[in-house]
C-alpha cells in the first residue's frame, strides 16, 4: 500500500509536468499566443531550459532535504506547491497568459527537481530488498506512461478542449496530495549536512561504481530525448507518414521502455554487466533496424532500441540504491548529469543533423553505438562491489 501511494504521486506528477509542458509549447505554436513578439522556437527552448535548470541548481538541496526531512511531511509541502501551481496553470490556460503559463513550467521544474531525489530514497524504505528491481520497473513504467499520456492530451485539448485540459491539471494535483495519506510516518536523517553543488559532485566521483551507474544512466536519458525531439521529423520526412502517426510512435516508444523494463524484472538474476550490455546491444540493433526506410521494421527498431534502454536503466537505477544514506545525493548527481547530457546531445544533433546535413537515422544509430561504448568504459567500475 505505501508503494503505490508513491506510484499515484509520482505518475499524477510526472503527467502534470508534461501537460503544463505540452501546452505551454502547443499554445505558442499552433495557437500563436504572444509573449513580448518572440519567436516560437525560442520560447520552446526557453521553456524546456526552464524546466531542466533547477534539475542543477537545486540538487545539493533536493539531496539534503530528502534525506534531513520526514518524507511524509516534505512530499506534503511539494504537492501543496503543486496544486497552487496548478490553479496557476489553469488560469494562464483560460485567460490566454503565456508568461503566467511559463512561469508555471519553471515551476513544476522546480517541484520535480525536489521532488526526484526523494522518489528513490523512498523505495528502498517502503520495500523489501528482493522486491526492489520490481518496484523500480512499475515506477520506471508509471513515469514514461504518464508522460506519454500528458504529451498527447495536452497537445489535443489545449486546441480543442481547454476546460478539460484545466480539469485535469487539477484533478491530478489534488490526486498527488490526497496519496500522501497512503505513505508512512517515516523519520529523516537529522544528520544530514546540506552540500554545495560543487562538494556534492565532489564527493559523488570518489564512488566510482554509482558514478559509471550515472553516467550510463545518462547517456540513455540524452538519446532518449534525441528520439523523442525528432519523432516528428521520422513519421513524417523520413517514412511519409501523417503528422497524426507522431502519438503512434511515441506509444511505441513508451511501450517498449516498459516491456524492456519488466524482462529486466524476469532477468534480474544475470549478472550486472550481462544486463547492461544485452540492453545496450539491442539499442544498438534498434537503431539498425531504423536505417530501413521500410516503416514497419522501423517502428519495430524504435520498440527494440526503447526497450533496451528500459532494460539497461533498471539495473543502474538498483544500484544507486544499494546504500540508503546515499542514494538521495546519487539521483541529485544523476539528475545533473542527464540534465546536462540531454542539453549536449540537443545541441550536437543541431549541429551534426541540422548543419552538417547527416541523415538522422545514422545520427541515432551512431548514438546507439555511443551508448554501447559508453557503458563498454565503464564496465570495471560497474564490477566493483
Amino acid at each position: 500500500m505505501p508503494f503505490a501511494g508513491l506510484l499515484a504521486i509520482m505518475i499524477a506528477g510526472a503527467a502534470n509536468d508534461n501537460l503544463i509542458k505540452t501546452a505551454f509549447v502547443v499554445a505558442i505554436s499552433a495557437l500563436s499566443w504572444n509573449l513580448y513578439g518572440l519567436d516560437a522556437v525560442v520560447l520552446a527552448n526557453l521553456a524546456a531550459l526552464s524546466f531542466i535548470f533547477p534539475f542543477v541548481v537545486l540538487a545539493g538541496f533536493a539531496a539534503h532535504k530528502a534525506n534531513q526531512q520526514p518524507p511524509k511531511r516534505w512530499l506534503l509541502i511539494l504537492k501543496v506547491t503543486e496544486l497552487g501551481l496548478a490553479l496557476l496553470a489553469c488560469l494562464a490556460i483560460i485567460e490566454e497568459l503565456p508568461g503566467l503559463l511559463l512561469f508555471c513550467v519553471a515551476g513544476f521544474g522546480v517541484q520535480s527537481a525536489l521532488i526526484g531525489p526523494l522518489k528513490y530514497s523512498l523505495i528502498p524504505r517502503l520495500v523489501t530488498p528482493s522486491q526492489i528491481v520490481e518496484k523500480n520497473a512499475w515506477m520506471e513504467t508509471g513515469t514514461f506512461v504518464a508522460i506519454l499520456i500528458g504529451t498527447l492530451l495536452a497537445a489535443d485539448w489545449i486546441i480543442a478542449a481547454p476546460w478539460l485540459l484545466v480539469v485535469m491539471i487539477v484533478v491530478l494535483a489534488l490526486i498527488g496530495c490526497l496519496c500522501i495519506v497512503m505513505m508512512p510516518s517515516l523519520s529523516g536523517y537529522s544528520q544530514s549536512i546540506q552540500k554545495t553543488l560543487p562538494e556534492l559532485i565532489h564527493q559523488q566521483r570518489q564512488d566510482h561504481r554509482s558514478m559509471a551507474a550515472i553516467w550510463c544512466l545518462s547517456g540513455f536519458w540524452g538519446l532518449g530525448s534525441v528520439w523523442l525531439t525528432h519523432l516528428p521529423v521520422l513519421a513524417v520526412d523520413v517514412w511519409q507518414l501523417s503528422p497524426s502517426s507522431v502519438s503512434t510512435l511515441l506509444s511505441h516508444f513508451v511501450l517498449g521502455i516498459s516491456l524492456g523494463a519488466f524482462a529486466g524484472v524476469l532477468m534480474k538474476r544475470l549478472p550486472l554487466i550481462q544486463r547492461i550490455f544485452i540492453g545496450a546491444i539491442a539499442m544498438v540493433i534498434g537503431g539498425s533496424m531504423v536505417q530501413v526506410n521500410d516503416y514497419q521494421i522501423a517502428s519495430i527498431g524504435l520498440m527494440l532500441t526503447s526497450a533496451g534502454g528500459g532494460f539497461l536503466a533498471l539495473p543502474l537505477y538498483t544500484l544507486l540504491q544499494d546504500d540508503l544514506m546515499a542514494v538521495a545525493e546519487r539521483i541529485a548527481v544523476n539528475n545533473i548529469a542527464n540534465a546536462l547530457m540531454m542539453i549536449a546531445t540537443a545541441m550536437t544533433s543541431l549541429i551534426v543533423v541540422g548543419l552538417l546535413e547527416l541523415p538522422l537515422q545514422i545520427w541515432l544509430l551512431l548514438l546507439s553505438i555511443g551508448q554501447f561504448f559508453l557503458c563498454f568504459y565503464h564496465r570495471r567500475n560497474l564490477r566493483l562491489s
